[in-house]
């Protein structure tokens, strides 16, 4: 409300005939406001940081520490954009505006390096380096949960099945050899002590069946169900088992996908921040460090998309913030909802 508005008056006139004392005014409100900006994108990167590495920051994040960080911000800000008025600007400056009606922040060499060090360049570093540890902080969460999906657990129902295809031990349904339905096939219904004194040879190949087949068919000693029905059942149960672990399997093929899905949208989120921020802001503070250390002039044209660049920044923060954090979009309703007077939040 103050800044651009002037900021505005400034590029579509191209001149500057509001005096020193409004040119000091409008400069150190634009560093201040401006920096402030920067300085609460590190403090957000550092909060979510602290959020994710830390269990307990949730509880020790109080008021006061808030309080504490918002101070630290702000005094930072006004250290910047107050240095000036301490005597720290180049002799040239009331020149400058009086007499080529240019409004333009201090070009002393050490005030420039100061200022954009610490409004810019240290806040950018401390940004790309946060988001970093943030994103390997979320992969090591995010392979944790995919370790933790990808440990192989039988479903109830096979469990059931094996616990179902497991002997039982019955005083109503002996388990005699397969040895004797043979022998009293061939003795004709003989006793017994012949069928278990002398067994045919053919019989002997019988214990090299599997225990499956073998309990399958033992347990139905009833006299019912056959063999080549219970291979059927077998076979069924082998078929309903190969289903159930090709359901398993797309399911989990769905959870990866998913994961990979919010992997990626943690990293679209991530860069869309940082590179605004950097496509925004860069271009302004290479051309404010270039400025005074060549001592040459700059295009108008330049100096003006670099200036407007970073005022499209602070412009679209509230905006990439509220789109990719429900936190931000509740508190900008509240606020919205605060500013037209509607209660009923």
């Amino acid at each position: 409300m103050i800044v651009t508005p002037l900021g505005a008056w400034f590029t579509v006139t191209g001149s500057w005939n509001l005096g020193v004392v409004v040119c000091d005014f409008w400069i150190s409100v634009d560093v201040l406001v401006c920096t402030a900006s920067i300085l609460h994108l590190v403090a957000i990167a550092l909060d979510r940081y602290w959020s994710i590495t830390d269990i307990c920051y949730v509880q020790n994040r109080t008021p006061k520490r808030i309080t504490l960080m918002l101070a630290v911000i702000w005094f930072t800000s006004l250290l910047i954009s107050l240095a000036p008025f301490a005597g720290w600007k180049d002799e040239g400056f009331s020149d400058r505006v009086l007499k080529q009606h240019v409004c333009l922040i201090s070009q002393q060499i050490s005030y420039q390096v100061f200022s954009t060090a610490t409004a810019f360049y240290i806040p950018l570093i401390a940004i790309i380096c946060v988001y970093w540890k943030i994103m390997r902080a979320a992969k090591k969460r995010f392979k944790r949960e995919r370790d933790r999906r990808t440990v192989i657990r039988p479903p109830p129902d096979a469990i059931d099945e094996k616990k179902a295809m497991m002997p039982k031990k019955s005083k109503k349904c002996p388990l005699p050899p397969a040895v004797v339905i043979s022998d009293i096939q061939n003795n004709g219904g003989g006793g017994k002590n012949n069928s278990i004194k002398n067994p045919p040879r053919h019989h002997e190949s019988s214990s090299s069946a599997s225990e499956e087949e073998r309990t399958m068919t033992m347990t139905n000693c009833g006299g019912n169900g056959d063999v080549a029905t219970q291979e059927t059942k077998i076979d069924g149960t082998a078929e309903e088992k190969q289903n159930k672990a090709g359901i398993i399997k797309r399911r989990r093929r769905t959870k990866e996908s998913s994961e990979m899905k919010r992997e990626r949208k943690a990293w679209r989120t991530l860069a869309i921040i940082t590179g605004t921020f950097v496509a925004c802001w860069t271009p302004f503070f290479l051309v404010s460090i270039y400025r005074p250390i060549c001592g040459c002039q700059i295009s108008p044209v330049l100096e003006q998309v670099t200036l407007w660049l970073g005022y499209l920044n602070s412009a679209l923060n509230p905006i990439i913030y509220t789109v990719f954090s429900q936190d931000f979009r509740a508190a900008f309703k509240r606020i919205i909802k605060r500013m037209c007077l509607i209660h009923d939040y």
